[in-house]
């Protein structure tokens, strides 16, 4: 049965964006490998990160994350297990959030409050961490 796991982490001070796109194409060569499939956002040191895959392999990678020094403040958010995927068609789908984008995303909910960091507006409603992910992946 498939599962996913859905996390929200702090990348260190000082990570470039270089070194971001480094570790992102070293992770999705790692995930093609295990059969893991997701969806990783970025936004000013946030990361928010969807994985979809066999339990056993998705909490593998988690306890990676987990003890991986460039990811502090390591939170799940969601776990469970899925019918199907949601993101086959990528082994890690990648977006850099702009604040256009962030106010796109949240403008439309009652509570939006622009002072607010993404994995705050996330972490407030269970249902909205997916549907971002999902409103996401369909804009790229």
């Amino acid at each position: 049965m498939l599962y996913e796991l859905l996390y929200t982490s702090i990348a260190p001070a000082g990570l470039s964006e270089t070194e971001l796109f480094q570790i992102l194409e070293k992770a999705r060569a790692k995930n093609q490998a295990a059969g893991i499939t997701g969806m990783l956002v970025y936004h000013n040191r946030e990361i928010m990160q969807i994985l979809e895959g066999e339990e056993m392999a998705i909490k593998a990678l988690f306890d990676a994350v987990f003890k991986d020094e460039r990811h502090t403040s390591v939170e799940v958010f969601y776990q469970g297990y899925i019918d199907q995927r949601a993101f086959s068609d990528w082994s890690m789908a990648f977006k850099m959030l702009d604040e256009d984008t962030v106010k796109e995303l949240f403008v439309g909910y009652e509570d939006f409050d622009p002072g607010k960091t993404p994995l705050n507006v996330i972490a407030s409603s269970l249902n909205r961490g997916k549907k971002t992910f999902l409103d996401l992946r369909n804009s790229l």
